[in-house]
């Protein structure tokens, strides 16, 4: 009887992780997943339910992964300290107030990785890869699921796929620094992940959303020292202040002269920001700019309502807050689809807002437009696309995410969008990953992708130099700063983020940009479709906000910036020494250990 009790208790924990929590929670993922496929024939949005989903199936993996392994207490722990990490790493990211977690979110991640070098003597790079992967799946699926409401399978894909990245770089760091002496450990660690953060800026499959540095603009008065250094500063500080508190950890805890250097690491930065902050001068507005926010919910609404009807709303809208000292009217990404360029003027939309500067003849408007133009051959243009028309003529023709700028007796300023999003916007390396098409097509995108441009244009007039700055393009500091070197004074953000229902995402959208105005030192006016539009000053204050779902003008003034901060004039500095640096560990690293191969 003894032995039969024995028995039971020793197989009751492989009875819960193998059967009941995995069993339980893909029960749970499959109901919820049910809810959206009715909620999608209803025409209604998910909401938070991707998450729920997500979480659902992570747990079933990881405890199945747990029951039919042969784990033992070291790698419960290892799985333990790596879902920490992406646990604290979640916590800490915008727009929750608990940032200050930032600041050991790797902890427990680098512990692992010691435990295990220490375990086998040398690196293990697939052991270090999984626990990595747990890690920064688990931050992604916590920070970014919202981007599955745009759309299923590419939003798990680029959740997924950014978290291998990231895993891909820690176990870089893993193998390294087994090679090489403790001292430089350190820099090895920040060197490979903000070179990472940079390069992941620069191609095509570009998502720098958990850039670290992005982390900080939960709050925005504690790092005003952007303008000098850009978001890539911040990843250095929350880098060095997870490596520092992790040695200083596993060291013993003793309070020794390590705990003052961390304590001065953390709170003099943030002493001298708060100092910053308060004696910034901000002059008076003189520019008077109304934003408009129409409230079209992009999935089921805004593509089924007629042309006609959502001008009407633009144009009572803008009459409502329009005055005749009003300078600027803007309006969101998008707002208007399917506008020629070829002969923009003779569209009617086109028209009836030239006729609104007419009647306010101080005003300028800007806004988002979906553009096309034909073109009467084939031409060198690597978005070019061709079809048929009714009559089986070939078509030539290209698409662009457009801002113009109207002014009265003044020919359109155009610019389009040249930082896109990929799938929905661009198909990264169409050439060589043809694979992903399904992906692309769900996401109702092209091969052909969109047209961009090579120059950050600005739209000037006598009042101000504006940069049209289209939505996803707001995440990138080095980008911006093209448009203040080109002579911009103030920034427009016009953008659409209902794409993503009533989630985090458009929340943190909005402060990732603001960090814009802290870096170069320009106001913002942000024109959203839905999701939030406001005004932001040249501290990073985000002012009068409007609510989700919510139908309104706002109007308000802003000063043009003046200068140029040592941000914008040098740019992302910190990124290419760590790539440089990044670079020459590599190749030390490599040599080192053909040498060791070959003396052995």
């Amino acid at each position: 009887m003894q032995q039969t009790s024995d028995s039971f208790r020793t197989r009751f924990p492989l009875l819960i992780w193998r059967f009941i929590i995995p069993l339980s929670a893909v029960v749970i993922a499959a109901w919820i997943g049910n809810d959206m496929i009715q909620r999608t024939k209803l025409e209604l949005l998910w909401g938070w339910r991707p998450f729920f989903m997500m979480i659902s199936v992570w747990i079933a993996v990881l405890s199945l992964i747990k029951g039919f392994s042969k784990t033992d207490a070291q790698n419960n722990r290892l799985l333990l300290l790596s879902s920490l990490s992406g646990i604290l790493l979640s916590i800490g990211f915008p727009p929750s107030p608990l940032t200050p977690f930032m600041f050991i979110g790797l902890v427990p991640l680098l512990i692992a990785e010691e435990s295990l070098r220490t375990q086998y003597g040398r690196a293990v790079r697939w052991k270090m890869f999984k626990y990595a992967f747990n890690a920064f799946f688990i931050w992604n699926v916590c920070t970014t699921w919202w981007v599955i409401n745009t759309s299923f399978l590419p939003g798990i894909f680029a959740n997924t796929m950014n978290a291998v990245f990231m895993a891909i770089v820690f176990m870089l760091f893993h193998q390294v620094r087994s090679v090489l002496p403790e001292k430089v450990h350190a820099i090895v660690l920040v060197s490979f992940w903000i070179a990472f953060e940079y390069l992941h800026m620069q191609w095509e499959m570009s998502w720098p959303w958990l850039t670290l540095g992005n982390t900080l603009a939960q709050y925005p008065s504690c790092v005003q020292w952007y303008e000098y250094t850009g978001v890539f500063g911040g990843s250095l500080w929350l880098l060095l202040g997870n490596y520092w508190i992790y040695k200083w950890y596993t060291r013993g805890r003793a309070m020794n002269r390590s705990l003052l250097w961390i304590a001065l690491w953390v709170f003099v930065p943030i002493g001298w920001s708060l100092i910053r902050y308060a004696t910034i001068d901000l002059p008076e507005g003189d520019v008077e700019i109304v934003v408009v926010q129409p409230n079209f919910e992009p999935h089921y609404e805004k593509f089924k309502i007629s042309q006609r009807e959502q001008l009407t709303r633009f144009l009572d809208l803008s009459r409502s807050m329009l005055t005749d000292s009003s300078d600027y009217l803007v309006f969101p990404e998008t707002s208007f689809d399917l506008v020629r360029l070829n002969d923009i003027e003779n569209d009617f939309r086109i028209r009836e807002l030239r006729d609104l500067c007419i009647e306010y003849p101080n005003l300028r408007i800007v806004t988002g437009l979906e553009s096309y133009r034909l073109h009467e051959q084939m031409v060198d243009l690597n978005s070019i696309r061709v079809m048929k028309d009714r009559n089986g003529n070939t078509v030539y023709f290209d698409v662009q995410n457009s801002a113009i700028q109207i002014a009265e007796g003044r020919p359109l300023d155009v610019y389009f969008k040249s930082k896109l999003v990929p799938g929905a916007e661009i198909f990264p390396f169409k050439n060589y990953l043809p694979f992903l098409k399904p992906l692309i097509d769900m996401l109702q995108g092209s091969v052909a992708g969109l047209t961009m441009q090579k120059s950050r244009d600005v739209f000037r007039s006598p009042i101000a130099n504006v940069a049209p700055v289209i939505c996803y393009e707001s995440v990138y500091g080095e980008y911006v700063s093209g448009y203040i070197r080109n002579g911009a004074d103030i920034i427009f953000i016009v953008t659409n983020d209902g794409w993503w229902d009533k989630s985090p995402g458009h929340v943190q959208h909005l402060k990732i940009g603001a960090l814009r105005a802290i870096e170069h030192r320009r106001p913002i006016a942000r024109s959203a479709n839905t999701g939030t539009s406001c005004f932001i000053n040249i501290r990073g204050d985000i002012l009068q906000p409007t609510r989700y779902e919510e139908t309104i003008a706002i109007t308000g003034r802003v000063a043009p910036g003046t200068g140029i901060t040592f941000y914008t004039r040098w740019g992302d500095i910190i990124a290419r020494i760590a790539v440089l640096l990044a670079l020459l560990i590599l190749a030390h690293s490599i040599t080192k250990s053909i040498m060791k191969r070959k003396a052995s």
